[in-house]
């Protein structure tokens, strides 16, 4: 039976480690995963700590991010007003690679917590492509 998460359509998963002689690989994301309608962009993010990031509000697209290493906490609040789990907030602490999905219409953020963490971020469409993407602060209520 597949794990229940407290924001609807969300999906976490953690990332399978290949060692090989010379090289460590992680296979991130699969077509058969079917997390991703569409490709619009990659990004490889190399975060520091410090302050939180803004929430970022994708109306149109979907987000697949990926920490290859270092600590982070991720957030998310669900601002789709159809959604079963409207306004439901949720944050996960992950040290091990990991796999999470950011439905649109549901804010995200992260932060590196103890040194630097290394992400990887897959999205539907380009940043900027649609009017209505925001960013908000993680303490904003809508």
């Amino acid at each position: 039976m597949p794990e229940v998460f407290p924001i609807h359509d969300l999906f976490i998963r953690r990332i399978s480690t290949i060692e090989e002689p010379n090289a460590t690989r992680w296979l991130a994301l699969r077509d058969t995963d079917h997390l991703l309608r569409r490709f619009g962009q990659a990004e490889v993010i190399h975060a520091l700590p410090g302050p939180k990031t803004p929430l970022r509000l994708r109306k149109v697209a979907d987000e697949v991010w990926a920490l290859i290493e270092g600590q982070v906490e991720f957030v998310w609040h669900d601002l789709r007003q159809d959604s079963p789990t409207y306004d439901r907030w949720h944050c996960l602490t992950c040290d091990k690679p990991t796999l999470v999905l950011v439905p649109f219409g549901v804010a995200f953020g992260y932060r590196a917590l103890a040194g630097s963490a290394s992400l990887l971020r897959l999205a539907t469409h380009p940043d900027g492509e649609h009017d209505g993407d925001q960013e908000l602060n993680w303490e904003t209520k809508v």
